[in-house]
């Protein structure tokens, strides 16, 4: 038995679980753990999946390796709800099955010759399909491999080098192809003219004529042109699916114009409102190209702008291209954006006028992007007057290009600038305008303008928004701001220092899309983790933080990253706050401020939790035959320690048979009075002629039978305890004599005309409530004021049932070895002993444990039907009525809940989904207050 793990109504063995409340085992409840560190790493990277994020993973293993650690992964992968696919069979059949794992997670295992270029194809296309997690596994083609198989985020170049494009081995072009190529170049011409819808019509036959050829370079190009079209129409839908046609025709014949295709199907996404989708083909184009490839910042501009409309700002300004410089107009433009939403204006306007001056005079649209990225700039500094100047000339451009859609968005920027600067009659002006026009707008921007549009028509709104923000005050410092308001709010609402904790590394677990999150402590011990949160691998660095004492990270560990920071409060270094992120995750660039700030708001309520960890082992040690693991109980053993070092009365409270008188020689024996003698009275037992003799003393010759000097049990008492059991019981009388002494510290014996005094520490124990016996008169309230100063409740064991297990091993193991017996205890025997409701308490139990040492066999296992009937029948139902059936059945069930809340009503009244005074009212109804 020394094995077994205790968990309240569950007894758990390495090899079997049962259930203590029907005895009955439940070997679904043990769960074995993984393999080894490979599959640990391998089962995190499922579980932690994140939408909107695709991950490509390499084994470092050799080919016959791989066989097995593809097997492992599928079965993995399978028990955690993924769709497990050979990577071959999807890019043959993919259009067959999107229709199947649309709303699934898919898992693509790919063969050990599988090329760069499938591997590519395969993860786009998986993202086109849905934003689930899906995960591409391969094997590594490095030369040499580690000591042990293992799992790690795959970098296209390191890994693979650059693939080779099929294009450039393509045949000549065919004289029809050519045709159909130069016919395309004229829809640019019919755009200018303002004839966009012949320009589509136009693009969309060359298509289709291309594809009638077989040009499908050609024709996923022409489809590409007619995408852009349609985007810049509003047309966001047509426009996604459309470039999913065009992946489809490149998919054979030009790598690079699929990864193109979807780069703008998730422009098309991001102006559909579809977000999360387009995060994830932009996720899929970054984790399958190379660092060097000139898709690159595109892509990354793209999914940098997908996440600023997701509320995301510090995660998007964190992307490379940002700082990078890129000449191209769009990404040069998303990147000014991120800076000014950075608070980096000097260099936001630096490149707005880069951009604009090499835009100049050439190519209309990237003029009227420079335009727009110098307009947003001069809106962020607050400088109206030229930022009215920059719309007009950017209106006069954009109707010049047909680009009503950018003017549309950069006058919804200025609405915003007008209403921050109190002009709110002129932004609603600009607004009524922007509404007029929605029904051609793409859905993003449509639900924009129509949010601001509600709010401007809303008095309070208005108020509100006349209140925002200044100009130039960044989205990231506003982020930064508000994070560290929502921790202090989290450690000052939360009064349970735990839950406070828990809830501070949720917040950092979500903000940094990390797999776990954990706090460690030294204290009295080795370093632990005390507080987690999320299901990852465990984290490794929390004792060199408390070595160090400083920040570590980031740094790569087995299959993962982790950072950890040190949590102090003032010179004292009290913890460590650590995070991990699983191989196919990395940590963002704001993620060590924010575990320091985190670290430092959390240091006060870290230091609290280790004091009373310190407080309950100490407890636990210092009271060894107060037996139990509920919460009950612990709180039974902290308010013994705590009383013991008092010099104050001591008031018991409990049912009889609960141990009354074990708690009250603990507070004795933990005291400073402990080598003093401890003294006890049954109160109940003495008659009044008895009780003055018995606790006072009598002189000699003070009544017939006096023959001698006897001291009293409060004089022997004299710099110890005095217990006064059942002191409820105590006549009127009594309860008066007895309160002189409480109050003078002076006892006078019977017979003498003087008092002694006495330094006696009393220690009271009722089975009664004092305080409803002293409101009906039948006990001295001022007695009981100088009795009752620190109260411990012991609760009855029908409130503790986790205990009773421990309970019975402990009599059982008493009793057997009075009577030499080696017989072991059954699951039944302990299931039958936790369904019933002890009415005589911790006695009874004790008393039915000696008594079953008495019948049980001398060596075997003791079965249940050796227990008393009114043990084992205790949860039978004694009625035929149905209503008598029901309140018993209720009864138990309430019971159950308490034992489950260790007696606390309220934490009850939440896990059976009622409010407190809901549970009061039920425990009324079924006589249980």
């Amino acid at each position: 038995m020394a094995g077994l793990l205790h968990d309240r109504y569950f007894e758990y063995a390495p090899d079997q679980a049962w259930d203590l409340m029907t005895g009955a085992p439940v070997s679904s409840l043990v769960t074995s753990e993984p393999e080894g560190p490979s599959s640990a790493a391998l089962i995190e990277l499922f579980e932690h999946g994140v939408e909107g994020a695709p991950r490509w993973i390499v084994a470092d293993a050799t080919a016959a390796e791989w066989v097995e650690q593809s097997r492992v992964a599928a079965s993995e992968a399978r028990r955690r709800g993924y769709v497990a696919i050979g990577l071959h069979v999807f890019l043959r059949a993919r259009r067959l099955l999107a229709d199947d794992v649309r709303t699934r997670a898919i898992v693509l295992i790919a063969q050990p010759d599988a090329s760069f270029e499938k591997l590519r194809l395969a993860l786009l296309h998986a993202a086109a399909i849905s934003p689930r997690p899906h995960v591409l596994l391969s094997l590594s083609r490095q030369n040499g491999r580690r000591a042990s198989p293992r799992w790690h985020a795959a970098e296209a170049r390191a890994v693979y080098g650059p693939g080779r494009s099929a294009a450039a081995t393509r045949p000549g072009l065919s004289s029809e192809v050519m045709r159909l190529m130069e016919r395309m170049k004229s829809a640019p011409e019919l755009v200018h003219r303002g004839r966009h819808a012949s320009a589509e019509r136009l693009l969309r036959e060359v298509a289709s004529a291309l594809v009638r050829r077989q040009a499908a370079a050609q024709a996923a190009a022409a489809y590409i042109a007619l995408g852009e079209l349609q985007l810049e129409r509003g047309k966001a839908i047509a426009a996604e699916s459309t470039f999913d046609e065009a992946a489809a025709q490149a998919e054979g014949s030009d790598l690079g114009l699929v990864v193109a295709a979807r780069i703008w199907q998730a422009a098309a996404r991001t102006d559909a409102g579809q977000l999360v989708a387009a995060e994830s083909l932009c996720r899929a184009v970054l984790a399958t190209c190379p660092s060097d490839a000139e898709e690159r910042p595109r892509a990354e501009a793209t999914l940098g702008r997908a996440m600023l409309w997701q509320g995301r700002t510090t995660d998007a300004c964190a992307l490379s291209f940002v700082r990078s410089g890129a000449s191209a107009p769009f990404v040069s433009a998303t990147g000014i954006r991120l800076l000014v939403e950075a608070g980096d204006l000097f260099e936001a306007g630096q490149r707005a006028r880069e951009l604009l001056n090499r835009s100049g005079d050439g190519d209309p649209t990237s003029r009227v992007i420079g335009l727009a990225a110098h307009l947003r700039v001069l809106l962020a500094v607050g400088d109206l007057t030229l930022a009215e100047e920059q719309l007009r000339a950017l209106a006069a451009a954009a109707r010049a290009a047909r680009l009503p859609l950018r003017l549309a968005r950069m006058r919804l920027e200025w609405s915003r600038a007008l209403r921050r600067a109190g002009r709110t009659r002129e932004a609603e002006s600009v607004l009524l305008a922007l509404s007029r026009m929605r029904s051609g707008l793409p859905p993003l921007l449509r639900s924009s303008i129509e949010r601001d549009t509600r709010g401007q028509l809303s008095p309070s709104a208005s108020r509100t928004l006349r209140t925002a923000a200044p100009a130039g005050l960044s989205a990231v410092a506003l982020a930064q701001a508000g994070g560290a308001v929502e921790l202090v709010t989290i450690a000052q609402r939360e009064q349970d220092d735990g839950e406070a904790l828990k809830q501070i590394a949720d917040y950092v677990c979500r903000h940094t899309a990390a797999t776990r999150v954990e706090f460690w402590t030294a204290d009295a011990g080795p370093a632990t983790a005390v507080v987690t949160s999320g299901a990852g691998l465990p984290t490794r660095l929390g004792l060199r933080v408390l070595e160090a004492g400083t920040l570590v990270g980031p740094e790569v560990v087995e299959s993962g990253c982790e950072i950890g920071a040190p949590v102090r409060l003032g010179s004292r270094l009290i913890g460590a706050l650590t995070v991990r992120w699983s191989a196919d995750r990395t940590s963002p660039g704001d993620a060590p401020s924010l575990l320091t700030l985190a670290a430092a708001v959390a240091s006060p309520r870290l230091d609290s939790l280790t004091h009373t960890a310190r407080q309950v082992a100490q407890a636990s040690t210092a009271v060894p035959d107060l037996v139990g693991v509920s919460a009950a109980i612990a709180d039974v053993r902290r308010a013994v320690v705590r009383a013991a070092t008092a010099p104050f009365s001591v008031l018991i409270e409990g049912e009889s048979g609960v141990g009354k008188e074990l708690v009250a020689r603990a507070i004795h024996h933990l005291g400073p009075r402990r080598d003093r003698r401890f003294c006890d009275v049954n109160c109940a037992a003495l008659p009044d002629d008895l009780f003055e003799s018995e606790l006072f003393g009598h002189a000699r010759g003070a009544f017939t039978g006096a023959v001698s000097d006897r001291a009293g049990l409060v004089e022997e008492a004299d710099g110890g305890t005095l217990f006064l059991d059942e002191v409820a019981d105590l006549s009127p009388r009594a309860q008066a004599k007895l309160l002189r002494v409480v109050q003078q510290h002076e006892v006078r014996r019977i017979g003498e005309t003087f008092s002694r005094t006495v330094d006696v520490r009393f220690v009271s124990a009722a089975n009664r409530d004092l305080r409803a016996e002293g409101e009906e008169g039948r006990f001295r309230q001022d007695l009981r004021y100088r009795l009752d100063v620190i109260r411990i409740r012991i609760p009855p064991l029908k409130e503790r049932p986790e205990d009773i297990p421990l309970l019975a091993r402990h009599f059982w193991t008493a009793a057997t070895a009075r009577v030499n017996t080696h017989a072991t205890l059954s699951h039944g025997v302990l299931a039958s002993l936790t369904r019933y409701h002890w009415p005589g308490n911790v006695r009874e139990l004790q008393n039915v444990m000696a008594a079953l040492a008495v019948e049980a066999p001398a060596r075997g296992v003791v079965r249940a039907s050796l227990l008393p009937a009114i043990v084992t029948g205790a949860h039978a139902v004694t009625s035929g009525r149905l209503s008598e059936a029901r309140l018993q059945w209720e009864r138990r069930f309430v019971e159950v809940a308490l034992a489950r809340a260790g007696g606390n009503r309220t934490r009850a009244a939440r896990d059976l989904g009622l409010t407190r005074q809901g549970v009061l009212k039920v425990l009324e109804r079924l006589g249980m207050l």
